[in-house]
């Protein structure tokens, strides 16, 4: 009795308009959000190798390691195509600094003080099936029993020795064996746009998590109709069950994730940054005295004077051409203030990790406020497996922060803030005196600094005593006599795809309280239908 209403219902809706209407939607959407978001992929990938290339390439040409900062270029990952989470609202290059740890990745992000809560306002592959998807459960299950009451056939079957257990079972199973064929064309549709785009490859592992989202999506989807089919059983006309659904879908699927992040804005507030930024010139203030009191104390003068240097930020210092005694005090200033920028660092995490965290925090506030509603779990399950979620994301910071760990203790290894190499590439066996420097430069002509000094007081014009002193280009004056550095042996970063099932811990406990909720939700309608008017 069970497959003649299963057969009887699936064929009713398979002719019925609304399949129609639902499939062409399903025909339409998915390949578009599925082409755009391949499109969107390929351009990613475009500027990332750009990136990318940019970055070896600055790493590869430096000639001392006080210039070395390697840039980290995070790939685009391949199954944003299908869900993008946070991945269109967060950076992905990050510089490696001395003086401070990796906080927020640069590059593109969304406006608004959290670019964790853009991902609530995005429209992919995932958004469209929650839209779409559960639409349509609600759509083919709302009038399920209200139309048979209204047509007298329910009243017929029942007057049978059909059962109220069966009748429903065979609903239940008429409507999703409809719409099992709309969830499967459209992942279908889907691979096949990857599987023969020339932008984008998946690997096996990547297959198997569309796997896993078609899972996912088949519990959302009978979630959905078992809400359609307890409206049914509660519901005097298909009209009012009408009503009742699209009010129940527009709030599930639309009102409460906006409303979460709202909530989440209002009452999980972020920690300024511009507090942030000020406590943090405060500690750099601290720093710099630190540096000078040790200056001090080893009794180095603070300015310095060269033939060619070239400084910046974060202890960068690069300089050519200078007497002995200047590269040993251009030396002995790095052996102690480089030390104290990394412990300085250290430090400058505590309010830096604290204004992260409240980001995090109010990310996660509206994500799980959003749990009210079966779309919201979808969304974050589906961002999880597509690994475009916010914990992967913190993953990969994480990473590059223990990277930032590796390659100071690289450096460390090698002693290279003691080292000369630290701030010049000429050999401590080249360097001259003063006066043999001047003597070299101006082709004999003065002996001594003195000599040379006493000349250039009596010269009007200070460029002419520029030019005296560069008359003759002596060997190691300029970084063009010097080879790039070899820094074969520094650590890379690598990154990691992860294993199959890793960090999808989370969404297998959401997975089983949507699946308890359709459990629920069954057990409720049966009741209702149990005690169900058919008259």
């Amino acid at each position: 009795m069970i497959a003649t209403i299963v057969r009887k219902d699936f064929l009713t809706n398979l002719l019925s308009a609304r399949f129609v209407i639902g499939f062409v939607l399903c025909l339409v959407l998915i390949p578009f959000s599925i082409l755009i978001n391949i499109s969107n992929y390929r351009d990613r990938t475009t500027q990332y190798r750009l990136d990318r290339d940019a970055a070896e390439k600055a790493t590869a040409e430096v000639r001392v390691y006080s210039v070395l900062r390697p840039e980290i270029v995070l790939p685009p990952e391949p199954l944003s195509v299908f869900g993008k989470g946070v991945t269109d609202q967060v950076g992905n290059r990050v510089r490696i600094w001395l003086g401070d740890k990796p906080l927020l990745a640069a590059g593109k992000t969304a406006a608004g003080d959290n670019p964790f809560l853009a991902s609530f306002f995005s429209i992919d592959f995932v958004d469209i099936a929650a839209i779409i998807f559960s639409l349509l459960a609600l759509i083919f299950s709302y009038d399920a029993f209200t139309r048979e009451k209204e047509d007298g056939t329910l009243k017929l079957q029942m007057s049978n020795a059909l059962s109220r257990s069966t009748a429903l079972a065979g609903k239940l199973l008429g409507i999703l064996l409809t719409l099992l064929p709309v969830l499967v064309f459209s992942f279908l549709l889907g691979g096949l746009l990857v599987l023969f785009s020339r932008d984008i490859s998946f690997s096996a592992g990547e297959w198997g998590r569309i796997a896993l989202l078609f899972a996912a999506s088949l519990v959302y989807l009978a979630v959905f109709v078992f809400i359609g089919l307890l409206v049914s059983t509660r519901s005097r006309s298909s009209v009012t069950s009408l009503v009742v659904c699209l009010f129940l879908w527009v709030f599930l699927v639309f009102l409460v994730p906006a409303v979460s992040a709202n909530i989440a804005e209002s009452f999980f507030g972020v920690a300024s940054r511009d507090n942030l930024d000020r406590v943090l010139r405060d500690i750099d203030k601290e720093r710099a005295a630190a540096i000078s009191a040790a200056f001090k104390a080893q009794g180095i003068p603070e300015g310095w004077n060269c033939w060619r240097c070239s400084s910046g930020e974060d202890g960068f210092m690069e300089t050519y051409g200078n007497p002995r005694d200047e590269f040993e005090k251009f030396r002995r200033r790095a052996s102690l203030s480089e030390p104290i920028r990394i412990d300085y660092a250290d430090r400058k995490w505590a309010p830096e990790k604290a204004y992260l965290d409240s980001l995090s925090r109010q990310a996660r506030a509206a994500e799980r406020l959003s749990f009210l509603s079966p779309t919201g779990i979808f969304r974050a399950v589906a961002a999880a497996v597509c690994r475009t979620d916010l914990a992967s994301h913190e993953r990969h910071m994480d990473r590059t922060r223990q990277y930032r760990e590796a390659f100071i203790a690289w450096l460390r290894g090698k002693d290279i803030f003691a080292s000369y190499r630290w701030i010049t590439p000429a050999e401590p066996a080249t360097f001259k005196t003063e006066d043999e420097l001047v003597g070299m430069r101006t082709g004999g002509e003065f002996k001594t600094v003195r000599e040379y000094e006493d000349w250039a007081s009596r010269q009007k014009d200070a460029r002419a005593r520029w030019v005296k002193l560069s008359q003759v280009k002596v060997p190691g004056d300029s970084p063009d006599d010097f080879p790039y550095l070899d820094i074969s042996d520094m650590p890379r970063f690598e990154v990691r795809e992860g294993a199959f099932l890793s960090g999808l811990e989370p969404s297998a406990f959401w997975v089983g309280i949507m699946l308890i909720a359709a459990v629920l939700l069954f057990y409720v309608g049966y009741v209702a239908f149990i005690r169900y008017d058919v008259r």
